[in-house]
């Protein structure tokens, strides 16, 4: 029986629920002492978060706040990319989240959980 069966992934998010996580986000940034005096910028656009702020140790607690603020609204946290750190202008810290919906292509997989071969042409 199992080996007749399939199921199909999909991988959406719910918009409102991480525009709810990243509102507080921003909220617990500007209380928290350790970060209320950083001027952090969180926005959210169609496909990605930017995060702008004053140093890698704010970045990386900014990071973690909006982590536990989607898992605590039920949002994987598989849908965030990560991109590379940048410096900012007035030596700041600037990184680009880009939001994963729907799996890529090539980690597509067949039903026994091997890689598809991508076929050229």
């Amino acid at each position: 029986m199992a080996a007749n069966s399939s199921f199909d992934v999909v991988s959406k998010f719910d918009r409102q629920e991480l525009k709810n996580a990243v509102d507080q986000t921003e909220r617990e940034v500007r209380q928290r002492y350790d970060l209320k005096d950083t001027k952090t910028e969180i926005t959210l656009e169609e496909n990605t978060i930017t995060i702008n702020t004053e140093s890698e140790y704010s970045l990386g607690a900014v990071r973690d706040v909006m982590e536990s603020k989607m898992i605590s609204r039920k949002l994987s946290l598989k849908i965030l990319d990560y991109q590379t750190e940048e410096d900012a202008s007035g030596a700041r810290k600037r990184q680009v989240v880009k939001l994963r919906e729907g799996i890529r292509r090539d980690r597509q997989e067949d039903q026994q959980g091997n890689p598809r071969q991508l076929q050229e042409g």
